[in-house]
């Protein structure tokens, strides 16, 4: 009995780096393309902006609540004066642009516990047009603390 023809294995990781593009691609289109639309990042966060990386958190638009998409260690958060900066790791980057959301845009942290005592930090972006925002959920109290930090020298002025 003959051998099945086998793909080459160039033709393999061709395959296989389309499909994780595009599924990548897809799981922006729940909550980080609405963002990007609206505040895709056009500088680099400055040197002294407290960054955190290889976060976890999940998104979710809040017009519909089972586009909830998980980042696993694999989200960057930067907090600056210039606004709250988030990006996925290379790998994911497709359909995830960086983004730059002004602190003016930025909902207050709020402390949830879920299921099993776990705690998260969830904040609500709000989209300028006004057609809804997207809710951010945080696994790390030092980068809701910072967010909230510069929520605060924001209300102040500085």
């Amino acid at each position: 009995m003959p051998a099945p023809p086998t793909l080459p294995a160039p033709m393999s990781l061709l395959g296989f780096a389309a499909f994780w593009a595009v599924i990548s691609w897809l799981l922006a289109l729940n909550g980080w393309r609405q963002l990007a639309q609206h505040f895709r990042a056009s500088t680099t966060p400055p040197e002294n902006a407290a960054t955190f990386r290889m976060l976890t958190a999940s998104l979710r638009r809040t017009d519909d609540i089972s586009s909830k998409v998980d980042y696993r260690g694999v989200l960057t958060l930067c907090c600056s004066p210039a606004g709250l900066g988030l990006a996925v790791l290379f790998p994911f980057r497709i359909g995830h642009p960086p983004l730059l959301v002004p602190w003016s845009a930025v909902g207050p942290v709020q402390l949830e516990t879920g299921w099993f005592g776990n705690t998260y930090f969830t904040f609500t972006v709000g989209l300028p047009d006004e057609t809804g925002g997207v809710e951010i959920r945080l696994m790390n109290m030092a980068a809701a603390e910072q967010v909230e930090a510069h929520q605060q020298l924001q209300q102040l002025g500085r």
